[in-house]
């Protein structure tokens, strides 16, 4: 494997282990209906060309789920995933920045990343974010339950 040309910031590490997996959490934005939209594994506006995920090695799909849902502005409505290895064969590379430091009041997931979308024209971008897709749907959603509010011991059905 050849080293990626890229720049990273303090805190910043290249992930290499191809068989890790990553966490993309579902929010409603993220869906057409009830069908996951391409667009779901690529950047928003806010993530400046890096859309978070978690690694699968600080933590599971559920843990993910649920710290998401507790701090971020809209719940998880579930969670799939690709690998490293995936991002790699489609030409990215994969940074994890959970030990970047942080501005006060700003919080992290356990084990963030992101798949490095930085310097790419739309038309890759779009390519980019459509493989992923790919990649996550053949392997389904990662079995997780809705995240119960504080307090609540069992979901009411």
């Amino acid at each position: 494997m050849t080293v990626p040309d890229v720049e990273l910031l303090d805190g910043e590490q290249l992930m290499s282990n191809a068989e890790e997996l990553l966490y993309r959490q579902m929010t409603q934005h993220m869906l057409d209906g009830d069908k996951l939209k391409t667009e779901a594994f690529g950047p928003s506006s806010a993530d400046r060309d890096m859309p978070s995920y978690s690694r699968s090695t600080e933590g599971t799909p559920q843990e993910s789920r649920d710290w998401h849902t507790q701090n971020a502005k809209s719940p998880s409505l579930g969670v799939w995933g690709v690998t490293v290895g995936e991002a790699i064969e489609s030409g990215r590379h994969v940074v994890d920045d959970s030990l970047c430091s942080l501005a006060a009041g700003q919080v992290r997931a356990p084990g963030h990343c992101f798949v490095d979308f930085r310097g790419l024209s739309k038309p890759h971008k779009r390519e980019l974010r459509a493989r992923l897709y790919f990649y996550a749907t053949d392997r389904g959603e990662l079995p997780t339950t809705q995240t119960k509010e504080d307090g609540v011991l069992f979901a009411l059905a």
